[in-house]
């Protein structure tokens, strides 16, 4: 089989690199930056480049690109593509780009589309920082377009052949809903926390909860602006129900309320083994 990836930063580098580890399929890859497809071939990552404005035979094409930029790619890529070849996104968010890939789907009826999500990353980016085995150990969620089931399963096949650890089916919706509390929150957090002045003092008074809690607090601001307005509404209502829940713990500890303070931290440790045990028992 052969597999276009157009976007050659931290995850389509990862992706190609994967592909080529684990499965037999040819990869191509293509970027706008000559120098990072330079690196692309010197790491191994491809086995050619892919022309993005040329007929092409590849079998699956992947847009591993943020949200408008895939979007505007895949105006200009699909149609050069041959009848029933596959078009995946790999964008943090799904209801815009699944609703273009619909349209494109309507226009050109032989190309199936599939929303793809590797739930992998680093808190650096770039091609320098790709490996192989970015999402060996990665869940990937998937979410169907025009509810093209077979083109869906050809994804997750290439997945699991790719040695990934689970696939997760959803909606574009579902997705975005709970992508906002499970990734974008925590980038928000981890950057409203480390914007705290003392933070710049941390060295020798640190452990791991300050690295937990800090680790995506560096990333691409262009990148996750795009992500956080288009899922602005999922994510604003995540947001404020932390500020409420932070101002209870505030409130307790103006009032001295140690009782309160208890309860908030006990419930608090009790969701957190409860979704430890949901997790541990789903992967029985």
């Amino acid at each position: 089989m052969k597999i276009a990836v157009i976007g050659m930063g931290l995850i389509g580098a990862s992706l190609a690199r994967q592909f080529k580890k684990n499965t037999p399929h040819t990869v191509a890859g293509y970027d706008i930056s000559d120098e990072v497809m330079v690196k692309a071939e010197l790491l191994g990552a491809i086995d050619s480049r892919f022309d993005p404005y040329a007929p092409a035979d590849a079998d699956i094409v992947f847009f591993a690109l943020c949200p408008a930029a895939a979007m505007d790619m895949m105006d200009k890529v699909v149609p050069n593509l041959k009848p029933g070849a596959v078009v995946a996104d790999t964008a943090g968010v799904k209801r815009g780009i699944v609703k273009h890939m619909t349209e494109l789907g309507e226009k050109y009826p032989d190309i199936s589309f599939v929303g793809v999500h590797p739930m992998a990353g680093r808190e650096y980016s770039g091609i320098s920082h790709s490996t192989a085995s970015l999402f060996e150990n990665a869940y990937i969620i998937i979410t169907p377009v025009a509810a093209d089931i077979a083109a869906a399963e050809k994804i997750k096949a290439l997945f699991t052949e790719a040695v990934c650890r689970g696939i997760t089916m959803a909606s574009a919706a579902e997705h975005d809903r709970i992508i906002a509390y499970t990734s974008q929150l925590a980038h928000v957090v981890s950057s409203a926390y480390m914007q705290n002045p003392v933070a710049e003092n941390y060295f020798g008074f640190s452990a791991g909860s300050f690295r937990d809690m800090t680790r995506v607090a560096k990333l691409n601001p262009a990148m996750w602006t795009e992500l956080f307005i288009e899922n602005s509404d999922d994510l604003l209502p995540c947001i404020t129900d932390m500020i409420e829940r932070l101002t209870a713990f505030a409130e307790a500890l103006k009032a001295g309320n140690a009782d309160g303070l208890y309860r908030m931290l006990e419930k608090g440790n009790d969701l957190k083994e409860l979704a430890e045990k949901v997790r541990r028992d789903s992967i029985k």
